[in-house]
């Protein structure tokens, strides 16, 4: 389960609005003061937040800025990410070589254009479809109290 750390900052009925940073993983070593990696990673952080599904007698428990663990399975993310980067490029090539079957270099760039346009549509189609998908939604996993309200990068346990 990968898991990250996150602030509360929305309550309702049924789950929680929890507000974690996304940060690059150059963020961990000691020369990260020093590097210009690292110091791009951090200027180009950002707070996104996500929606999490909580039960009830949970939800009874969690307050408004609470630090929360919330996680995704490990072959959730991998195969996510498998069809997230490898269907636009492969929609590309098949473009491309489609259009180069037509005999003008133009048409091989037209074609791997439109291979990658379609191959982002067809992102945007699977995503859609899957948006009530339990297994590919964060699940919360446990309140934290020992930890202050900021938000923590995130980490990986196995």
């Amino acid at each position: 389960m990968i898991e990250e750390r996150g602030r509360v900052v929305a309550l309702d009925d049924s789950g929680i609005w929890v507000e974690t940073v996304q940060r690059s993983s150059c963020n961990g070593c000691a020369a990260k003061s020093g590097c210009g990696t690292g110091l791009l990673g951090d200027f180009w952080s950002r707070a996104s937040q996500v929606r999490v599904a909580v039960a009830p007698p949970a939800l009874d428990t969690i307050r408004l800025h609470d630090t929360v663990v919330i996680g995704i399975a490990e072959n959730t993310l991998a195969s996510s990410a498998l069809v997230v980067y490898l269907l636009p490029l492969l929609t590309l090539v098949l473009g491309a070589l489609v259009g180069q079957s037509a005999g003008a270099e133009v048409w091989a760039i037209l074609g791997a254009v439109g291979g990658f346009v379609l191959g982002a549509l067809a992102i945007r189609l699977y995503s859609h479809l899957n948006r009530a998908n339990p297994a590919l939604t964060p699940q919360f996993l446990r309140l934290e109290r020992e930890y202050a309200c900021t938000t923590i990068p995130a980490t990986e346990t196995r």
